[in-house]
């Protein structure tokens, strides 16, 4: 699950730490900054390692004042035991002057801001990708896991569209299983519910109301799971109303099973995924209006 990227740093190099989470919350990132954050009475040591523990990356400002920083050393020593224990990039280190390079850190691809700003930002930029995309992700689950993914028509509709607004695709593997679950979430609407998310859109608003629908959607199978069984090749609808943003939706749910043919029935679980989604776009917006 995605969470605020950390930004780890002395705080002699605030006035570029300010400016660098500026710019990363301009081009849709979720970043934690000390000053931001904490709250006249906040414990100032759980504050800060609450946050190393739960944030999807933590970005390293690497300078002269930061490397000689016991409290930056901390930190440091800190996501670094997280890469070990979890196996996945945490630690993103970022130059800003001609600092010596810490020990651990010198195998590390970094963004230079000392040598070319624009090529550390993009750097980095694209590196927070992954964790930052409210539209896409993976979810390991203990024995597999599952990848989907948001989209939405466009304007005008094809023929191909087949009618729907939004779309969650999800697919379900186990390196276990010799086949794969493929399912299909699509958003229907009327004519004004439409206008209203293209009126969302053209504000760069267009995730925000799917996050809506999708909430609602959410709510609907809560009150009602959404469990199906798979017996065959053949794919298989479910549907549903759900009102949201002010307009009515109708929701279709298709899934079906590829892959080798085992004989037995799969159960797909329609509504774990809504949660995943929902859960996973939470995370990644908090309290952004995308």
């Amino acid at each position: 699950m995605s969470m605020p990227i950390f930004i780890s740093h002395s705080h002699q190099d605030k006035r570029f730490v300010d400016n660098l989470a500026k710019m990363l919350v301009a081009a849709k990132h979720h970043v934690w900054v000390d000053r931001w954050e904490l709250k006249l009475g906040d414990s100032l040591t759980s504050r800060i390692q609450e946050s190393l523990t739960t944030s999807s990356a933590i970005l390293v400002i690497l300078s002269k004042s930061s490397v000689e920083s016991e409290w930056c050393k901390r930190e440091l020593n800190a996501g670094l035991v997280r890469e070990l224990e979890e196996r996945n990039t945490v630690v993103m280190p970022v130059v800003i002057d001609d600092c010596k390079i810490p020990l651990f850190l010198k195998d590390k691809l970094y963004a230079n801001f000392n040598k070319d700003p624009d090529e550390a930002f993009n750097l980095i930029d694209n590196s927070l990708a992954r964790i930052s995309n409210p539209s896409m992700s993976r979810v390991e689950q203990p024995t597999f896991h599952t990848d989907f993914s948001l989209d939405w028509r466009q304007r005008p509709a094809t023929e191909l569209d087949d009618g729907w607004l939004l779309r969650w695709t999800f697919v379900d593997h186990a390196e276990s299983m010799p086949f794969t679950i493929l399912s299909e979430c699509r958003v229907h609407a009327d004519d004004d519910a439409e206008e209203a998310f293209f009126a969302a859109a053209r504000n760069d608003k267009q995730i925000a109301f799917a996050r809506g629908v999708l909430k609602e959607i959410a709510v609907k199978i809560n009150a009602k799971p959404l469990v199906e069984n798979i017996e065959d090749n053949l794919p298989k609808f479910v549907a549903f109303a759900v009102s949201a943003n002010g307009h009515r939706f109708v929701v279709q749910f298709s899934y079906r099973r590829l892959g080798v043919d085992q004989g037995t029935d799969t159960v797909v679980y329609l509504d774990n995924h809504i949660r995943l989604a929902l859960g996973y776009m939470d995370s990644v917006l908090q309290d952004d209006p995308r």
